[in-house]
């Protein structure tokens, strides 16, 4: 890791001082984020449709409100993106034959076809991202990774109690 006069924390606030880590985190989520959001963008899909196309390839046809609760992301959110990605060709919605309220979403043979290219994508920003570790700090990454996500998960439930 780069210290506070190389780098990329070179130009960090003050306040950062306290908190380095989360700094680091929060810039390389940003910087990672924007990458691959330029990425996506290349291919015609806006962020977070990627992730829907990705539950579809799992498992295609499935109803709009598990769509969202399997991605985590809210109701409008999943809503606009789906009418996009309609409007693009990518899927279709029609109403459940149980329950004409809820909508199921299937891919189109256009949306099909991006299944290769984001299976490159997903390549490219793995290799982006772990292009000069060995294997060995790569699996203590993830770990680390697993373990700062379930601190910060196991916060966020105490803080809502």
């Amino acid at each position: 890791m780069a210290d506070a006069s190389t780098g990329p924390l070179m130009n960090q606030p003050t306040l950062v001082d306290r908190a380095p880590l989360s700094f680091s985190l929060l810039s390389l989520s940003r910087t990672f984020h924007s990458y691959g959001s330029e990425m996506l963008l290349k291919l015609g899909l806006y962020p977070g449709q990627e992730l829907i196309l990705m539950r579809l390839f799992d498992r295609d046809e499935q109803i709009q409100t598990a769509l969202q609760t399997s991605i985590g992301l809210d109701h409008s959110t999943v809503s606009r993106s789906i009418r996009r990605m309609e409007d693009a060709g990518l899927v279709t919605r029609r109403p459940a034959d149980h329950d004409k309220r809820a909508m199921v979403v299937s891919l189109t043979d256009a949306g099909r076809a991006m299944h290769p290219r984001l299976v490159e994508l997903w390549g490219t920003l793995e290799a982006t991202l772990t292009d000069g570790l060995s294997d060995g700090e790569r699996t203590t990454l993830l770990k680390t990774i697993g373990a700062l996500d379930q601190s910060v998960t196991s916060a966020r439930r105490r803080s809502k109690t």
